[in-house]
């Protein structure tokens, strides 16, 4: 599939700012959303789409705050962008997709299958699972963590005031467990780059645990973003999950 040419740019207004989307529209009954990490945008997908068949419908949301999508100065609560996410999907007519989040993505993802229909979810290094933060928490250095992973997102141009509200943001709303991912009752797909630096494969085997109808892949030398690195092998697994899963 041809990223530039198979996809066009929209825009909408929602209660919460203007969004920014891209679509490959297909007649296939199949819709595919790509939920980007955090201080990323649509771009980060091109290599991956570009392995998908033309007969698979795909749209790609920039989350408020993120790419071309506005950027208010709000608290920007994980709710907040599943809210989003209903509005893109209720204007584009999309039914029960199957949602694909990366990192900060695959928390917004999981939280929107808990309590909204969707075909299958999909997440890739995800963030979002209590013990992490948790740990985090209790580390001394927590506030160095901080600090260091803003200097990193703003190193990629990413909005400041974005960037601070979602990093205090992670650790004072309620993240996922035990309990909030045994309501995703829909078929789960976890892939994860075997040598992830910024969230360790243990959370994968630990998401794996959790969510009842899951299967976990690991992309070997892979780290943080497997859809950039390995574009062929993502694409190939995401390929069988949705035909394992009509």
């Amino acid at each position: 599939m041809n990223y530039e040419n198979s996809f066009k740019d929209f825009f909408i207004e929602t209660k919460h700012g203007r969004i920014h989307y891209r679509r490959h529209k297909s007649e296939s009954g199949k819709s595919l959303v790509l939920i980007h990490g955090m201080a990323s945008s649509t771009l980060t997908w091109k290599r991956l789409v570009e392995k998908f068949p033309e007969s698979l419908d795909i749209c790609m949301i920039d989350l408020l705050g993120h790419g071309s999508s506005d950027s208010p100065e709000i608290d920007y609560k994980v709710r907040i962008q599943t809210e989003i996410l209903k509005e893109v999907f209720e204007a584009e007519k999309i039914r029960s997709p199957y949602l694909m989040g990366h990192s900060y993505g695959g928390w917004v993802c999981a939280e929107f299958a808990r309590k909204n229909s969707a075909s299958g979810l999909i997440l890739e290094d995800s963030g979002g699972l209590k013990v992490f933060y948790e740990e985090i928490k209790g580390d001394k250095n927590r506030e160095d963590y901080k600090k260091k992973m803003l200097e990193k997102v703003l190193e990629l141009d990413a909005k400041k005031h974005v960037m601070e509200n979602i990093l205090n943001d992670q650790f004072r709303e309620g993240e996922l467990d035990d309990k909030t991912l045994s309501e995703i009752k829909i078929p789960s797909l976890i892939i994860w780059g075997g040598e992830d630096r910024i969230i360790s494969i243990k959370y994968a085997l630990l998401f794996s645990e959790l969510l009842p109808d899951s299967r976990l892949e690991i992309i070997k030398n892979a780290r943080h973003t497997p859809h950039y690195s390995n574009p062929g092998d993502v694409s190939e697994i995401i390929l069988e999950f949705i035909k394992e899963h009509p």
